[in-house]
């Protein structure tokens, strides 16, 4: 089998969640490494940890793809008294090079978003919250919104998603609807997309990290769910591993083994 250079695996995942599909704030794509490198596998994970790096570097591997980059803002220093700055030292050390793929893989039409939704049998699928065009004709937007196959109970809607999510529990406001059938999802903090969910007609929007005053933007028009920030999100590494795969079948690229959740339920 000919190398294959790091370039080439960036070129694939951005071919796929354009870097410039991310928001303003982000930090996507290749963080640590030399594009020229060439890459001896990649492991995929929600998250880059130090364990992580144990992990890739004990199995041999100089490419760790995650979805949450290690990094947001600009950083002064690298002097491995904070657990970002030790990773990103010992990315260094371990010549393992760091990419992210967040919230453009958020904002495509085949991105984070389908995936909750095609874990939910969710069909008729659109973006939540589209937005304009491209100047290429590609399409992007925010969080998705479709119907479940079989209208549920609030409280049978609330089993299967705390099934399905595998939650340590459902932090949730309560809503008029007696049924739940329209279905609006947004994996991670999602709550900017209230009343975008509540305008699109959904009885329920399923999504993470909402602080208690946004808990009052449902209106008590739409039963709005907190499952978790990982927990909504668990299923991109499968995404990113799937691609990969499937572009390159002969491509050594695997799952961590590690469970990167910070978050314990008691």
């Amino acid at each position: 089998m000919s190398k294959i250079l790091l370039q080439t695996i960036t070129n694939l995942l951005e071919s796929w969640a354009p870097l410039p599909a991310a928001e303003a704030y982000d930090n996507v794509g290749l963080l640590v490494g030399w594009r020229d490198a060439e890459v001896t596998g990649a492991l995929i994970s929600l998250d880059v940890t130090e364990a992580l790096l144990e992990e890739a570097r004990k199995e041999g591997i100089n490419l760790i793809i995650t979805h949450h980059p290690i990094w947001f803002m600009p950083r002064k220093r690298l002097t491995g008294e904070d657990y970002v700055s030790r990773i990103i030292l010992k990315a260094i050390e371990y010549k393992i090079a760091l990419y992210a793929c967040h919230t453009n893989l958020d904002n495509i039409r085949t991105g984070v978003n389908q995936k909750i939704s095609e874990k939910l049998s969710l069909t008729n699928t659109s973006f939540l919250s589209a937005k304009p065009p491209e100047k290429n004709g590609e399409e992007w937007g925010s969080g998705m919104i479709g119907y479940l196959k079989v209208p549920l109970s609030p409280e049978g809607f609330l089993k299967e998603v705390k099934s399905v999510f595998n939650c340590g529990g459902i932090r949730y406001a309560e809503a008029k609807p007696k049924t739940i059938h329209k279905v609006a999802v947004c994996g991670g903090a999602g709550s900017f997309l209230t009343s975008e969910a509540i305008r699109r007609g959904a009885d329920a929007f399923v999504t993470a990290d909402i602080t208690y005053h946004k808990f009052f933007d449902n209106e008590y028009k739409v039963w709005l769910l907190d499952i978790g920030h990982f927990e909504s999100e668990q299923f991109t590494s499968e995404l990113i591993y799937n691609y990969i795969s499937e572009k390159i079948p002969n491509f050594a690229v695997r799952l961590s083994k590690i469970k990167t959740n910070p978050v314990k339920y008691f």
